[in-house]
């Protein structure tokens, strides 16, 4: 091989591509113009491209299907010279299905690929171009796949399957859900050890293609938008797990936070937030509010209560009452001054005389009591008139006597 001015002559070129160079294309009935003369704007001149290589792909699959030929020799790459090589990519492993034919030719491929392109360029102008109409022999498929395959053997250490299935497989259902395609994990190590792969075979799979393939997320769809969705969101989680530092996995902190939603095993560090808190004590059963409708006691139901000897149904069923919350506090206050209250003061308290009750319907062993009613009133007679008498005469007394003198003993003689 020899070099001109850094030039390389050799007869080995890069591209596999050759064709005369035309002033017009005619596909069929239609003629098409490879220049493009005249003003158009950026849309324009991508609604001409689509159409251009849309009505080119449709002329080489429906020569192929007329003439019963290979796509490969109606190609323009099929027409170059024979002296000239040029690089050819890769054939992969061969594949084969039930009866032993090869599924994965050259010419399967490449028609694989053109319907691929054509599909998509359909759908993209039939979203951009104004009444736009498909070629007669275009028939859109029922679904579209894709594989995106998965660098497990770049990166043996991380879980790749684990990660994108995610807690209870709720992590591949938002990926379903978000992009609307059905995801599905294919290929070596997506079937556990022991289970049949068979099982997990689609209708539409050929053979063991699925099975003997690299570890890889199946998509399929019926709109080559949602697919391309879907490869973005898948290539989203892979980056994560690829590029996230050690430690530092945020996509694997949420998972274990889901399952333990799921499990009911959450438990979060927050700080104390003390309207929450009385919201939270608000909407909790309180046992405190429960009246027992037989014996008026708090904290229990009439169903559960000592007193209940069969009388349950005078009450048509009804368990208990719950106050309103002005007469719940007033009973609680009531209750706690009771228990606080020391002997002499609860002695004072019970002398004092008690404020006329209202009607309130008594307990059944009160109603049942056949009690006396008490004794009338008893009627005295009205006193007699105070008559105005005379004060009576003031009663004379007698005069005291006189005094008697005592008679003074004789002086003693002299001697």
């Amino acid at each position: 091989m020899s070099t001109t001015r850094g030039r390389s002559t050799s007869t080995e070129i890069e591209t596999r591509w050759s064709d005369k160079p035309t002033r017009y294309k005619e596909y069929g009935n239609v003629k098409l113009d490879t220049i493009i003369t005249g003003h158009l704007t950026q849309e324009q001149l991508d609604a001409y491209q689509q159409i251009f290589r849309i009505e080119e792909i449709s002329h080489y699959l429906r020569l192929s299907q007329q003439q019963h030929r290979s796509i490969i020799n109606i190609l323009p790459s099929h027409n170059i010279d024979d002296s000239v090589r040029y690089k050819r990519d890769l054939s992969p492993p061969p594949k084969y299905d039930n009866q032993g034919n090869r599924v994965n030719t050259r010419d399967v491929r490449i028609k694989e690929d053109l319907e691929k392109e054509r599909h998509q360029l359909v759908e993209l102008a039939a979203s951009s171009i104004k009444d736009y109409i498909a070629p007669e022999d275009y028939r859109k498929p029922a679904k579209t796949m894709e594989k995106l395959y998965i660098p497990v053997k770049d990166y043996p250490e991380i879980n790749f399957v684990g990660f994108l299935i995610g807690p209870r497989g709720r992590t591949l259902k938002r990926l379903q859900d978000e992009s609307g395609a059905r995801l599905q994990i294919r290929g070596k190590g997506s079937v556990k050890e022991g289970k049949s792969v068979s099982a997990i075979e689609d209708k539409n799979s050929t053979g063991a293609e699925s099975a003997e393939d690299d570890l890889h997320v199946l998509i399929t769809s019926d709109s080559q938008q949602k697919i391309a969705t879907a490869v973005k969101l898948c290539n989203e989680i892979i980056e994560k797990l690829i590029f996230s530092p050690i430690g530092q996995n945020e996509l694997k902190r949420e998972q274990l936070k889901e399952l333990a939603v799921l499990n009911g095993t959450l438990r979060e560090t927050k700080p104390f937030d003390p309207e929450a808190y009385q919201k939270r004590q608000q909407n909790r059963f309180d046992i405190t509010t429960v009246i027992c409708k037989m014996c008026g006691k708090i904290g229990h139901y009439a169903r559960d209560c000592k007193m209940n000897n069969g009388n349950y149904n005078q009450y048509n069923n009804t368990d208990s009452y719950t106050p309103r919350q002005e007469d719940d506090e007033g009973a609680r206050k009531r209750h706690k001054t009771e228990e606080v209250l020391p002997p002499w003061q609860q002695q004072q308290q019970n002398n004092k005389p008690e404020p006329p009750k209202a009607n309130v319907q008594l307990p059944p062993w009160q109603q049942n009591q056949n009690t006396p009613p008490p004794p009338p009133p008893v009627k005295l007679p009205p006193a007699p008139p105070v008559q105005n008498k005379p004060p009576p005469p003031p009663i004379s007394k007698p005069a005291p006597p006189p005094p008697t003198q005592k008679k003074q003993p004789p002086p003693p003689p002299k001697s």
